[in-house]
C-alpha cells in the first residue's frame, strides 16, 4: 500500500501537522452515491477495531509535545473510550496511604464543543480562540500517537527548551529508560505491508532540532532503505540578536545532521518573510501561518498519495532522487501560487475554477529560504537543478507529467503532475485564501494551488551566512567538523555551474 509514517516533533510542528491531517480527514466520502476521492487513504491512515467493535481509521503519526502542548487533545477519545475497570488505578507496591493532585482541565473552545456534539458547521473559529493546535483539531488519534515529553514544560520561563545539546541530552536520556523507535514507532511500521517512507516535522532552530537528530540517526539505523523526507521549521519572528545567533548555531547542528540523515530536507521559514496580499496571513498567529505551510506541504506531496502512479515523483523516494540531481542535493525550496476567484468576479465566475494561466499571473510565495548574498562575490543569478511541480484544482487538467527538459544553466529539469483534486479548505482552517464553493459532504470550499519543489543555488548563501555564525559561537572541539559539513553542502549547489571571476576561495 507504500504507507507514510509521520513524525510530528515539538508544538510548531504539531500545528502544522493538525492542519494536515485535518486536510487528510476531509477526503473521506461517505455514501454510496458520493463519488470516489482520488486520495488513498491508506497511505497515511491505519485501521483499527473501536471501543464497539466497529472499524476506524487513524492517522499513521507520532506526535511529540512538551508538558502542557496537547491542550484539550485527549489521549483516550470518543474511538477507545476505556472501560470503568480499566480506568482504575492498579494496585501499587506502595502500601501506604497516597494522594492525588489533578492539574486543572483546559476548557474546550466552543469549536470542539460543536464538533463533539455534532453540531454542522460548528461555531466559526477566530485567531484569539485558538490557544493550542488542539483547538482546531477535526482528528482522532490512536492512544499509541500521543506522546508528551513531562521532563519540560511549554513556554517556561524557567527551563525553556531550547539549544540543540539540551534536545540531544533528553533524546538520549528517554531512550536509556525505553528505546523511542522501539516503544513508539516500530508498532506502527510493523503494520505496514509497504513503508514508503518517513514524513518528519520539527522545529530546527530549538532543542527539538537535537532531539531530532537522535531519532533520525536510529531510525537510519533501524530502516536504512526508507526514504525520509524532513520539513525543518525556523521561525521568521524577530528576536534579540543573543537569542537568533543561538538558533542559527541550532540550524548549522540540524543541516549537519537530521538534513544529511534524510532522503529530501525542506527548511520553511514561520511565518515567511513576505506574503503576497492576496493571502491574507496574520504573522503572529500559528494558527495562521502553520494553515499556509501545511497547504504547501500537503499540495507538494500530494503525488505520493493518489491512486494510480504519479510518475517520477509519484513516491518519496522517487521524489527526493528527481530532485537530487548531482548527489549533493538533498535540500530543497518549496514555493507556491493560489489562485481563486477575483474579488470583481460575478458569483457565477466564482464557481468555476481559475484558469490555470493565473498561476504566472499570481505572486508566488517563497516558503523557504530566500536568495541570499552575504558578499559582492556570491552575487549571481539563482540557479535551478531541478524542479517538482505539482498544480491542483485548476481547469487545465494535465494527469500525465510535462516532457523533461535536458538540464543546463536556463533550464532545468521539471517533473509535473496536475490533479483536479483542489486544495479543501475546511471549516478548521482560517480563511487566508480566496476560496472557489464546492458542495461536498462537509460543506467545505476549495482552492486552486500549484507548488514546486526545487533544488536550488539559494541554498549556498544561507549556508554560508549560517557557517559565519557558527566560526565564532561553537567551540573549537564542534567547530572543524561542522564547517566541514556545512562546505559539503555548499559544494554540492556549486557543482556544474560555477563561474571562474565569481568563484569562492575560502
Amino acid at each position: 500500500m507504500h504507507e507514510i509514517i509521520t513524525l510530528q516533533l515539538g508544538h510548531q510542528a504539531n500545528y502544522v501537522g493538525t492542519h494536515f491531517w485535518n486536510a487528510q480527514e476531509s477526503y473521506f466520502t461517505y455514501g454510496e452515491e458520493a463519488e470516489p476521492s482520488a486520495v488513498n487513504h491508506d497511505v497515511h491512515f491505519r485501521s483499527g477495531i473501536g471501543a464497539d467493535g466497529s472499524e476506524t481509521f487513524t492517522p499513521r503519526a507520532l506526535l511529540y509535545d512538551l508538558k502542557g502542548g496537547f491542550g484539550t487533545l485527549r489521549r483516550i477519545n470518543a474511538l477507545y473510550e476505556m472501560t470503568e475497570e480499566a480506568e482504575r488505578p492498579t494496585r501499587s507496591l506502595w502500601d501506604h496511604e497516597t494522594t492525588t493532585r489533578r492539574e486543572p482541565q483546559i476548557e474546550m473552545i466552543q469549536y470542539q464543543k460543536d464538533l463533539e456534539a455534532g453540531i454542522v458547521p460548528p461555531a466559526p473559529l477566530t485567531t484569539s480562540e485558538v490557544r493550542y493546535w488542539s483547538d482546531f483539531n477535526r482528528v482522532y488519534y490512536h492512544p499509541r500517537s500521543a506522546v508528551q515529553i513531562t521532563e519540560y514544560e511549554l513556554n517556561s520561563g524557567v527551563q525553556p527548551f531550547e539549544g540543540f545539546g539540551l534536545g540531544q541530552e533528553l533524546y538520549r536520556t528517554l531512550s536509556r529508560e525505553h528505546d523511542l523507535v522501539d516503544r513508539d514507532f516500530r508498532p506502527f511500521a510493523e503494520e505496514c505491508d509497504q513503508l514508503q517512507g518517513i514524513q518528519l516535522i520539527t522545529s530546527v532552530d530549538d532543542a527539538w532540532s537535537g532531539f531530532a537528530a537522535e531519532y533520525i540517526s536510529e531510525l537510519r539505523d533501524e530502516y536504512g532503505k526508507t526514504g525520509i523526507c524532513t520539513w525543518g521549521l525556523e521561525r521568521g519572528d524577530r528576536v534579540v540578536r543573543e537569542k537568533q545567533v543561538n538558533r542559527t548555531v541550532s540550524l548549522a547542528m540540524a543541516l549537519s545532521t537530521v538534513a544529511s540523515l534524510s532522503s529530501m530536507y525542506i527548511p520553511l521559514r514561520n511565518p515567511p518573510s513576505v506574503v503576497p496580499s492576496y493571502a491574507t496571513v496574520d504573522p503572529t498567529s500559528w494558527w495562521h501561518t502553520s494553515a499556509l505551510l501545511s497547504a504547501a506541504i500537503e499540495t507538494s506531496t500530494l503525488p505520493t498519495r493518489l491512486h494510480g502512479s504519479a510518475g517520477r515523483i509519484g513516491r518519496m523516494d522517487d521524489m527526493a532522487s528527481f530532485l537530487n540531481l548531482n548527489g549533493g542535493q538533498k535540500i530543497a525550496m518549496l514555493s507556491m501560487v493560489v489562485s481563486g476567484p477575483d474579488s470583481t468576479s460575478t458569483e457565477d465566475e466564482r464557481e468555476k475554477a481559475p484558469k490555470i494561466s493565473a498561476i504566472t499571473e499570481t505572486p508566488r510565495i517563497n516558503l523557504s529560504w530566500e536568495q541570499e548574498t552575504i558578499s559582492w562575490r556570491d552575487r549571481k543569478e539563482e540557479y535551478i537543478f531541478a524542479e517538482a511541480r505539482v498544480a491542483r484544482g485548476f481547469d487545465e487538467e494535465e494527469e500525465a507529467e510535462e516532457p523533461e527538459k535536458a538540464g543546463d544553466r536556463h533550464e532545468p529539469i521539471v517533473s509535473r503532475v496536475s490533479s483536479s483534486a483542489a486544495f479543501p479548505v475546511v471549516d478548521s482552517f482560517p480563511r487566508i485564501f480566496p476560496t472557489m464553493a464546492a458542495s461536498t459532504p462537509h460543506g467545505a470550499e476549495k482552492t486552486a494551488i500549484e507548488t514546486r519543489l526545487a533544488t536550488s543555488s539559494a541554498v549556498i548563501g544561507r549556508v554560508k551566512s549560517v557557517k559565519e555564525v557558527v566560526s565564532f559561537r561553537v567551540g573549537v572541539d564542534e567547530r572543524e567538523a561542522l564547517m566541514n559539513d556545512l562546505d559539503e553542502i555548499v559544494d554540492g549547489y556549486q557543482h556544474g555551474w560555477s563561474d571562474s571571476e565569481f568563484d569562492d576561495d575560502d
